[in-house]
């Protein structure tokens, strides 16, 4: 009988050791984080882009926000708290990308801005497709990327299907960046 309990305090000793060390051991939960994105298609609200953002949790992509373009720059700039940049960084910064919220000096009034955001339309269209501007596009293609656009995109950015796929986190904020790239934008419209 003794041999039996020395043989179940061994046991649970060991149990009890694993159960420590795993826990210190193991790896710590991922830290949840903003996550945002575009859509370049034509929207029931007539305009060309969808933005959004989601927390990343490290399993999933979870509290889907869609934004009007002016939320989108306040909150990726830390102007407005959300719990898409809780820390209220910069993000736009931190990419040296030209976009933030300036004051006007004359209103005292902020005016978002986001410079690339103004040429994204630019990767689907040939000409600017409202009546307000005679702006060519970067597409050979009226309403859509070439087929050879269209590869391009899928492989730098996931891109699958131009009408419903969005640019997410780092292609997001990797494609802002290129589309202010002269020769990104040469090459991207030798895709054809």
């Amino acid at each position: 009988m003794e041999y039996y309990y020395a043989k179940m305090r061994r046991f649970s000793i060991l149990v009890l050791l694993w159960f420590v060390a795993s826990s210190i051991i193991m790896e710590p939960k991922p830290v949840p984080r903003g996550v945002f994105g575009v859509r370049i298609a034509f929207q029931s609200n007539s305009l060309m882009t969808t933005y959004i953002c989601y927390i990343d949790n490290g399993r999933s992509l979870a509290f889907k926000k869609t934004l009007t373009e002016k939320e989108f720059i306040y909150y990726a700039s830390g102007k407005w708290p959300s719990i898409y940049n809780p820390e209220k960084k910069n993000l736009f910064e931190e990419r040296n990308l030209l976009c933030g919220v300036a004051v006007d000096t004359f209103s005292l009034k902020e005016i978002e801005y986001c410079i690339p955001l103004d040429s994204l339309w630019k990767l689907r269209f040939s000409s600017y497709p409202f009546k307000s501007s005679n702006e060519l596009g970067w597409s050979p293609r009226l309403m859509r990327p070439s087929t050879k656009q269209e590869l391009y995109l899928y492989r730098n950015y996931g891109i699958k299907n131009i009408d419903t796929d969005f640019f997410i986190d780092s292609a997001f904020w990797q494609l802002l960046s290129d589309v202010q790239d002269t020769l990104w934008i040469a090459n991207y419209k030798s895709l054809s």
